[in-house]
């Protein structure tokens, strides 16, 4: 399965969703704290459109949707060992779920896991990562990097790309 990593500036965001990322960034440790988001790839088009899942505080919650994501903005990993259906599976049994802002916010102190609500890279990783509700985006972007591979980078650009993010 393909995930796609936020790494983008959020400029285009309203003022909330500006500092609601820049709080993120900051609390976030390590070389991949630049990500603020994940979604999972769940099918590529032919018109370069790819079909995305995970839950996001900007769409309300848990969905699916079609579109083109700006390589400038995300990096795409392939991790082989997660099943793409397997995520497709939780789409069916979770989609229109609300977004978990505390959630979202506990993982940073305490974890957190509430069946009824989701945050994007709990959402992604919950098929594959036991107590995915513990990670936050960076630590879910340092288990698909490990895992699997960057697509659009080789290994030595994507730890430049991030070691030059966390410089920012």
């Amino acid at each position: 399965m393909k995930v796609a990593l936020y790494i983008g500036d959020h400029a285009a965001d309203g003022l909330l969703a500006r500092a609601g990322w820049l709080v993120t960034r900051k609390v976030q440790k390590g070389p991949y704290a630049m990500v603020t988001h994940v979604e999972a790839v769940h099918a590529e088009h032919a018109d370069g459109a790819v079909t995305i899942a995970s839950a996001s505080l900007r769409d309300g919650g848990v969905r699916s949707k079609r579109v083109h994501l700006n390589p400038a903005h995300w990096l795409i990993v392939d991790v082989p060992q997660w099943d793409v259906t397997q995520s497709i599976a939780l789409l069916a049994a979770t989609n229109g779920m609300p977004y978990d802002w505390r959630g979202a916010v506990a993982t940073v102190f305490i974890g957190s896991q509430d069946n009824k609500r989701w945050f994007c890279n709990e959402w992604v990783a919950a098929p594959f990562i036991k107590a995915s509700g513990t990670f936050g985006p960076h630590q879910f972007a340092a288990v698909a990097l490990s895992l699997g591979s960057a697509l659009s980078l080789d290994a030595a650009a994507v730890d430049a790309l991030f070691v030059d993010a966390a410089l920012i």
